[in-house]
């Protein structure tokens, strides 16, 4: 993920765009206020600030303080995510209702020197489609009377799956040798259920309306052999953020046998964009 060009797949379902100051859902279009210290912050600054502890990010331009706030934060502790980077994509893309100005505003620390940021495959001012779009879906969702986190059917097929994954482990190992090898069977397709299912519900925080049983469903990941917290990071700060977006750069110095120096690293990429391809994903270029 160097810094240089970008490629996406025609298959793109990535955004397109929505006003530069569409941090609510309100139609105001007043641009966000600084607040008094109005300081000047570096690229390097912002990155320095990347642990639970000590997190800032940047969001259209203005950083802010998310360290106390993630405790608070609706979606839970997932915001430390973005610690240390430029959240703009993450705050539009994950807050289709949008994101208030007031709160931005309290957290406002400062606001990111010009040119520090390198310039991004989104357009947020060119057109009103994104913001649109956001708006029929939460209409439907209203009209359909379907809530956006949790709900009785989620349980019940969560119940069910990880029935079925036990009791096919359990089998497994109280069986004979012909009989096991079926079982480990069944219970690889069960914990692939358990993978696509009750984790990436819990770890996109969809599968309650309560923090904690989202993050214990998101561990289940863990119980599979897997890891949820090397999930979030590539499948929500990657892979929908940045849907199929390649970066050519990186690819090209791959085919070299060279490796970007991480500061060069560019976060605008899909780490998933083979996903869809086993065979491509497994072929020994990639």
């Amino acid at each position: 993920m160097c810094k240089g060009p970008r490629s996406s797949t025609t298959t793109t379902t990535v955004p397109a765009s929505v006003s530069s100051t569409s941090l609510s859902s309100s139609d105001d279009s007043t641009t966000t206020t600084i607040n008094d210290e109005n300081k000047i912050i570096t690229r390097s600054e912002l990155k320095s600030h990347n642990s639970p502890t000590d997190a800032w990010c940047s969001v259209h331009g203005t950083v802010i303080d998310i360290t106390k706030f993630a405790r608070v934060h609706p979606g839970g502790d997932i915001i430390l995510l973005a610690a240390g980077k430029d959240a703009t994509t993450l705050v539009e893309t994950y807050h289709p209702r949008g994101f208030p100005r007031s709160t931005i505003q309290k957290l406002t620390i400062g606001h990111l020197e010009k040119g520090a940021l390198e310039e991004s495959f989104y357009s947020w001012n060119e057109s009103d489609f994104y913001s649109v779009m956001k708006k029929r879906v939460l209409e439907r969702l209203v009209k359909l009377k379907l809530n956006r986190r949790g709900s009785y059917e989620i349980c019940i097929k969560a119940f069910m799956i990880l029935f079925c994954f036990w009791f096919s482990l359990y089998k497994m190992y109280t069986s004979t040798f012909g009989m096991a090898c079926m079982w480990s069977m069944c219970m690889g397709v069960w914990a692939h259920f358990v993978g696509t299912c009750i984790q990436h519900d819990g770890n996109h925080g969809a599968f309650s309306q309560s923090k904690f049983i989202n993050k214990a469903a998101g561990w289940t990941m863990d119980m599979i052999g897997a890891s949820g917290y090397t999930w979030e990071i590539q499948h929500m700060l990657g892979h929908h953020p940045y849907t199929n977006l390649l970066d050519l750069t990186e690819d090209e110095k791959k085919q070299m046998e060279e490796d970007c120096p991480m500061e060069d690293k560019d976060q605008e990429s899909d780490p998933d964009v083979f996903s869809s391809f086993p065979l491509m994903r497994m072929h020994p270029e990639h």
